[in-house]
């Protein structure tokens, strides 16, 4: 553990999983979920652009290529993947948390609380990272847990404030795509009282709020207080041409496009901050244009199921 973590309760490793590394290598890979992150993205940005507040970390893999040749690797300070060199416990990699945002070493402190966390396997094909914590909903309580003793619960917390509100108040959604040269937001509609839809936006009119990579990927919606998931009717995505990076020339508005194929669905916590039933699941192909208007996901009304 990190040093003054245990004592504040904060950034403690909960849960381990481990998947077969990505063929043609035959291994393994570890990863851990902890309660949260001190340093890296503030907490209001981890919500719209990861739907967590906890942090997901890769931490370890020991994988052989075709050629033979083992590799043994690990996620160090500024996110270097770099070679295991150090010490085991039996076979076990003995590993410590060394930045703010668990990056890790393979050295440190002897005297440091050990966590010795059981890895659960899992198999993530057409899904994000996060169905780990769905699967082991007390994951969610503890979160929660974190940020209001952190203080970084805030009815009125507004974005860039690094606090949230109540993580109950969320919608919760999970989709799968591709993003060329593209940033992407997502709208979540709610019906209201005389057949009306109001829309809610995961960037929340802030470009630093939006999704930036391929993949399955999550967000986090704040909704208005006393929404409830029976209220929730539909979603649509947003697409933007990405900043630039660097010195880059700024990209012509319209450039970025997002392929959008899955919408694994979109579910609120209960109030023990369960996940609740899953809705609106959808599978084909959509496109968006950066700086478009938004595209509705044909999500049926119908497409709800419990977990």
């Amino acid at each position: 553990a990190r040093p003054g973590t245990v004592e504040r309760f904060s950034d403690l490793p909960i849960h381990a999983w481990v998947e077969r590394a990505p063929a043609p290598a035959v291994g393994f890979r570890y990863s851990i979920i902890f309660s949260h992150e001190d340093g890296g993205t503030p907490t209001d940005r981890l919500m719209a652009t990861w739907g967590r507040t906890t942090d997901v970390e890769f931490v370890y893999g020991t994988e052989r290529t075709p050629d033979g040749v083992l590799h043994q690797e690990i996620q160090a300070r500024n996110h270097d993947i770099l070679p295991f060199a150090g010490q085991r416990l039996g076979s076990h990699p003995l590993l410590w948390v060394s930045t703010d945002n668990n990056m890790v070493s393979d050295t440190g402190p002897q005297d440091a609380v050990r966590f010795g966390l059981a890895p659960e396997f899992v198999a993530l094909e057409n899904v994000a990272r996060e169905v780990v914590m769905d699967k082991s909903p007390w994951t969610y309580a503890l979160m929660s847990a974190e940020l209001r003793r952190d203080g970084r619960i805030d009815p009125d917390g507004k974005p860039g404030s690094a606090r949230i509100p109540d993580p109950r108040r969320f919608a919760y959604l999970e989709a799968c795509g591709e993003l060329v040269n593209a940033t992407l937001a997502f709208d979540i509609g709610v019906s209201k009282a005389g057949g009306q839809t109001e829309w809610f936006a995961s960037d929340r009119g802030d470009y630093r709020f939006r999704i930036g990579r391929s993949g399955c990927f999550r967000a986090a919606v704040p909704l208005a207080d006393g929404v409830t998931a029976e209220q929730i009717t539909g979603v649509r995505m947003r697409a933007y041409t990405r900043p630039r990076r660097d010195i880059e020339p700024i990209l012509p508005a319209g450039t970025g496009r997002v392929t959008l194929r899955r919408l694994n669905g979109v579910f609120m916590l209960d109030e023990q901050y369960r996940p609740g039933a899953v809705r609106l699941r959808w599978a084909g192909l959509i496109e968006a244009r950066g700086e478009a208007a938004p595209v509705p996901v044909p999500a049926p009304p119908s497409s709800n199921r419990t977990r």
